[in-house]
């Protein structure tokens, strides 16, 4: 019997529930791992332990299989097969979800950050930091749902099994709670992939949909907490989400405990309640970033795979997923995830109103570009407004632009973004308005804030090396745009409006005075979008003529050569960085070139190998760049702060801003002094003052006496 298909409504509610199921079990990890079970309860445990043990589990359905074989039960036999496939499966991604995630296991927990900067790897061979999911539980609960279908009325026993042995991992304290609902979760997947993905049942769009959902979380979750934040956005973000959680004050962030007004609440709030749920650390503090670009690529497949098809959603998604800019800030504590979120849910509500009229993503759109406002301040709004209008002034729908002006509409977008900003202005006046609104948005696009300026040509160069190597399919896309718009009947293509998306962001953050990388990535899904199209047209076609695969190879090559020649030019680094590392580069980005270069007769074949190629260059540069320079600039400030927290002594900084000491201290506030503040310092003769400051400047401290030194940084004690 064939079972009927379920809809994607169903398979949707079906993953919001599990997801939502795995958060609420992360807020008893805590308090089941302090948990003592007795001796009785320890040996059951251990028993319902090796039931889940692959080394069992394995033989047993091999078992199955022989004896089926034997009597000729082909239901035995076919069984038997599917619970191997079922541990196979499940052990392996459950594996690769765990190198993922790297989570250390209960005993391990305070060694963890500084072993992984120390000793970067694919793999945990320890066994120390593989906590998450639980392999016994997931292959638990694949053996369950395969062997269930197989026989139902064993479906009883069978899961309740598969949840003894999840809850035999937490008692025998090698597993949270999450690591096991994870583990349940995953198995349940793979079950259901193997119960309703082959045979009569076989679609090969379930399979790559399975492939890709795996991708995106491998990437985005790719060793997320290995290493500290980076100073100083991330830093600060993270440290003010602590004082949040600390104070619970909910309307004004704060930054060592005094306000901070740089950005609106909603992406502390994202912060602070992973801090809630996960406990104070870099993986928590990320994790927003990393949950909404997960996202991010989920609405992008969804909206093409509406209004142009699912290869072009596959290969769109891909280009999203599989680039620099992306891996970096989908791996940072700041709110550049959060806001392309919202803006591309605004954009790509706005698009499908002005296809189909639904009133549902009018509401989306002001919706999204209100939760826009709330994460980044006026641009979350001034971008899906400007954006959408300029594409239906260029089209000439003006009816279109009357129903986006619907009083209703706009209503809803005043009441999901106004109530926080009219809080904030009631507790601290025009304290707010001046720091929030004149310093950090009319000064910031008009003047150069803390010296963060570039030339006119700064974001050109930015994407040619953060959105490579898809890059070069962007002149073709907007172009191809551009003349839909002369078009009466492509007037409305998705060419035109993700080309208008694009050119205002990228024209706009040019324009502006203060530039940094991170500002243009709301552009970075209609590039997607833009070079995603062109990808699978060449797939459709059979042939990649034109510059598009042809610019890729020559930029891989010139990033190639550069790479290589690298360490034997004598440039000085002030990061000291192994040859090897420019090396592997130099292969990636040569492979690059090649499937590059192939993929002009052939895209079909070697496209995918361009892709793959791209996976390659973001693990290798996360395993070998990030760790070195994440331990040359952050580890001694760690240790510096850890160490001033652990003797209960009092901490100042002299002369720097590097918000991570704060974070890591966790304490009370800092003295941040300076030269005119030194002399008026009075310190309290019960409790010792540490003080941090860069090396150069210990000799204008002749009161403190050094304790440590690093690279920039001095540790130093108050006499």
């Amino acid at each position: 019997m064939i079972a009927e298909k379920p809809s994607s409504r169903q398979v949707f509610l079906a993953l919001t529930g599990a997801l939502t199921v795995l958060l609420i079990s992360a807020a008893f990890d805590s308090r089941l791992a302090s948990l003592n079970p007795g001796t009785l309860t320890s040996s059951v445990a251990e028993f319902f332990s090796l039931l889940g043990n692959g080394g069992v589990l394995i033989p047993v359905s091999l078992i199955l299989m022989g004896i089926g074989r034997k009597l000729k039960n082909t239901h035995l036999a076919a069984a038997g097969k599917e619970a191997l496939y079922a541990i196979l499966l499940s052990g392996v991604i459950a594996q690769l979800l765990k190198a993922v995630f790297e989570r250390p296991r209960l005993a391990h927990v305070s060694e963890y950050i500084l072993h992984a900067l120390s000793h970067p790897s694919f793999f945990d061979l320890t066994g120390r930091f593989n906590s998450f999911p639980s392999g016994h539980t997931a292959t638990a609960f694949a053996i369950s749902v395969v062997l269930g279908r197989r026989y139902p009325r064993l479906r009883p026993p069978l899961y309740l099994t598969a949840v003894l042995i999840g809850l035999s991992r937490i008692a025998l304290g090698s597993h949270y709670a999450s690591d096991v609902v994870g583990g349940a979760v995953l198995g349940l997947a793979v079950g259901w992939l193997l119960t309703r993905g082959r045979g009569a049942d076989f679609d090969k769009k379930k399979w790559v949909k399975a492939a890709l959902a795996l991708l995106v979380i491998s990437i985005c979750f790719f060793k997320l907490g290995g290493y500290l934040v980076f100073d100083v956005d991330e830093a600060v973000f993270s440290e003010a989400s602590r004082e949040m959680v600390v104070t619970g004050d909910l309307i004004t962030p704060s930054y060592n405990f005094e306000p901070r007004y740089d950005k609106p609440i909603l992406f502390y709030w994202a912060m602070s309640g992973a801090f809630k749920l996960f406990g104070t650390s870099e993986f928590s503090a990320r994790f927003p970033s990393a949950a909404f670009v997960a996202l991010l690529v989920l609405l992008t497949f969804v909206f093409v795979r509406r209004f142009k098809g699912f290869n072009a959603a596959l290969w769109s998604s891909l280009v999203l997923l599989l680039n620099l800019e992306f891996f970096v800030y989908s791996h940072s504590a700041v709110t550049d995830m959060t806001l392309a979120f919202f803006i591309s849910g605004a954009l790509f509500s706005a698009y499908g109103a002005i296809k189909t009229g639904n009133k549902w993503l009018y509401m989306g759109f002001w919706a999204s570009s209100a939760l826009a406002m709330l994460t980044k301040g006026a641009i979350g709004l001034l971008f899906p407004v400007s954006i959408t209008f300029i594409y239906l002034l260029v089209i000439r729908d003006f009816s279109s632009i009357k129903r986006f002006c619907n009083p209703l509409y706009i209503l809803l977008f005043l009441l999901i973004s106004m109530p926080w900003f009219l809080l904030e202005y009631n507790a601290r006046g025009w304290e707010f308005i001046d720091a929030f609104i004149i310093k950090h948005h009319i000064h910031r696009f008009t003047g150069v804030i803390s010296s963060h300026g570039g030339p006119p040509y700064f974001y050109v160069l930015i994407l040619l090396i953060g959105f490579f190597p898809w890059v070069t399919f962007l002149p073709g896309a907007v172009i191809k745009g551009i003349k839909g718009a002369r078009k009466g009947r492509e007037n409305k293509d998705i060419f035109l409006f993700t080309a208008i998306w694009f050119l205002f962001i990228f024209i706009f953050f040019s324009i502006s005075k203060t530039k940094l990388p991170n500002y243009i990535f709301p552009a970075i899904p209609a590039c997607s979008v833009l070079a995603g199209l062109l990808v699978a047209r060449a797939l459709e076609r059979g042939n990649g003529r034109g510059f598009a695969f042809t610019g890729a190879a020559i930029l891989a090559f010139i990033l190639s050569a550069a790479a290589f020649l690298t360490p034997h030019l004598g440039v000085k680094m002030e990061i000291p960085l192994p040859s090897t590392l420019f090396t592997g580069l130099g292969v990636i980005f040569l492979l690059t070139g090649v499937f590059s270069a192939l993929s002009i007769k052939n895209p079909r074949r070697f496209a995918p190998l361009i892709a793959a190629a791209s996976v390659a260059l973001l693990v290798f540069l996360r395993l070998n760049a990030i760790p070195p320079v994440n331990s040359f600039m952050q580890r001694d400030l760690y240790e510096f702060a850890t160490y001033a927290k652990n003797t209960g002594a009092a901490l100042a900084t002299y002369e720097i801003n590097q918000p991570s000491i704060a974070f890591y201290y966790a304490g009370e506030k800092i003295l941040k002094l300076e030269g005119s503040t030194l002399e008026k310092l009075h310190v309290d003769k019960n409790k010792t003052l540490l003080l941090i400051t860069k090396t150069e400047r210990i000799t204008q401290l002749p009161d403190f006496t050094l304790i440590d030194k690093g690279h920039d940084f001095a540790l130093l004690r108050k006499e």
